[in-house]
């Protein structure tokens, strides 16, 4: 069977962001920015919960359209942004589900995502996700702090860990 998120599996096309050597963390609970002129940490999740928790385990994290994105290397691109409006809130994107803004997260090649792909960094108003790192409420401030540390939204990427505590 042919991997249909093959095309996401990529290194950059574009340099890495030269107005700021930022670098994204997520371990299931916050996703932090590194490099920035303040802290940016916001808590974050990943997949949906289970019993009202959400699971990171290996084998919760090959599960499609329910578990967490898998750990590995990935990178975003800010000039991908997606930003809600009424048409697409109304026809295709609910806010509720996706919030203002979403940015595609690309794995290295090198990452194994189990079959899995079309993760973002997304907000919404319930916390969990099919397998993409929902800010929730949280999405305004994180693009706020992106454009102001970046100077906008450039042609430039960003490099995102994922990382789960043992457990």
């Amino acid at each position: 069977m042919s991997d249909p998120y093959a095309l996401e599996r990529s290194r950059p096309h574009a340099p890495g962001c030269l107005q700021s050597k930022i670098a994204l963390q997520f371990d299931g609970k916050v996703l932090r920015a590194t490099g920035t002129q303040s802290v940016l940490a916001l808590p974050a999740v990943s997949g949906k919960p289970k019993n009202g928790h959400f699971d990171y385990s290996t084998e919760w994290q090959k599960t499609r359209n329910a578990g967490p994105i898998p750990e590995g290397d990935y990178w975003i691109q800010p000039s991908e942004m997606w930003a809600n409006n009424w048409l697409k809130n109304l026809y295709r994107s609910p806010r509720v589900a996706w919030g203002n803004f979403r940015l595609t997260i690309h794995p290295y090649p090198g990452t194994e995502t189990h079959g899995r792909g079309g993760f973002f960094i997304h907000g919404g108003a319930n916390p969990g996700s099919a397998g993409c790192i929902d800010l929730t409420v949280h999405i305004d401030k994180f693009v706020e702090k992106l454009k102001s540390e970046l100077g906008g939204l450039p042609e430039c990427y960003i490099p995102l860990t994922v990382r789960y505590p043992p457990g």
